[in-house]
């Protein structure tokens, strides 16, 4: 069930040319264009985010930087002076814009210091101005609980945004545990395998695949092995539990097979669609290769 309220197309677009355009825009300030019931679900806020998001669009023309937080999305058009965020949480979303200059500032100083203004970043390169503030590092979970969190998080932002700003795209990582290196765990959000958006898999060829094995695999919360020896696991986008469901599942292997903390841990071949540099900041674990600057 979703209860949203929004702003009609041709007023967000307004709303965001004149953020954008005018001189005497209000800066800083929050403009709600979209609210959402407490009932509302990830597929719902994203429905109903929709045609505001593409009026958007239309109008000002593609985001500089794609993103989004572990509440809501966090896109941005930034211009020589400004820029405009499109923001929120799982109550509302929100339009802005901010002297660009601070507003960088600020945000590579929060993040430097460890706190997330955003999940996960998307750059395509798209129009607009690199200010040349830039991160360097991803700091890993402090404890179990909340590499858990944060997986479940990122799985759940994507599935709510990435349809909107990437449509048609794929996003995936791969994990390696220092451990148990050289096993490969990949986990990838794909909105074209309808019903089983959610997906992980790992290689278990090192193990002979008993009916004992099939019961532990499953226990992890594996569903099934392919003919080459790698259990799988799909989950559906509808379902409200599958993000937490799936990062459990990753956490549980991990755990398993000998590895004793996140920072044993580290997310590589981050990509979304092979199309661009996609920053993940809020994945709990450590990155190869870290993010440089943009280009």
């Amino acid at each position: 069930m979703t209860d949203t309220t929004g702003m009609v197309r041709h007023d967000v677009a307004d709303l965001a040319q004149s953020l954008l355009t005018d001189g005497d825009a209000d800066l800083d300030r929050r403009f709600t264009v979209l609210t959402h019931g407490r009932a509302s679900s990830l597929i719902g806020r994203r429905e109903a985010l929709r045609p505001l998001y593409e009026a958007i669009v239309a109008r000002v023309g593609q985001p500089t930087l794609l993103g989004g937080t572990a509440h809501g999305p966090s896109v941005r058009w930034s211009g020589s002076e400004r820029i405009l965020l499109l923001s929120g949480d799982h109550s509302e979303t929100v339009l802005s814009v901010h002297e660009a200059k601070a507003f960088v500032q600020a945000e590579f100083s929060r993040l430097d210091s460890g706190g997330l203004p955003y999940t996960w970043q998307l750059d395509r390169h798209g129009p607009g101005h690199d200010h040349g503030w830039t991160f360097n590092g991803h700091a890993a979970a402090n404890g179990w609980t909340q590499a858990e969190e944060c997986l479940a998080g990122m799985l759940a932002s994507w599935a709510e945004h990435m349809p909107l700003q990437a449509p048609g795209d794929w996003v995936s990582f791969k994990l390696w545990a220092s451990r148990d290196w050289g096993r490969t765990m990949i986990v990838s959000y794909e909105p074209s395998e309808t019903n089983g958006e959610f997906y992980a898999c790992i290689d278990d060829r090192d193990h002979e695949q008993t009916p004992e094995r099939a019961m532990q695999m499953r226990a992890r919360g594996w569903q099934d092995l392919d003919e080459v020896g790698r259990w799988r696991t799909r989950l559906h986008e509808t379902d409200p539990t599958a993000p937490a469901m799936l990062a459990r599942l990753i956490v549980t292997d991990l755990r398993a097979r000998g590895t004793v903390c996140p920072d044993e841990v580290t997310a590589w071949d981050i990509s979304a669609g092979d199309h661009g540099e996609l920053w993940v900041p809020g994945i709990g674990v450590d990155v190869h290769p870290r993010r440089g600057p943009h280009c």
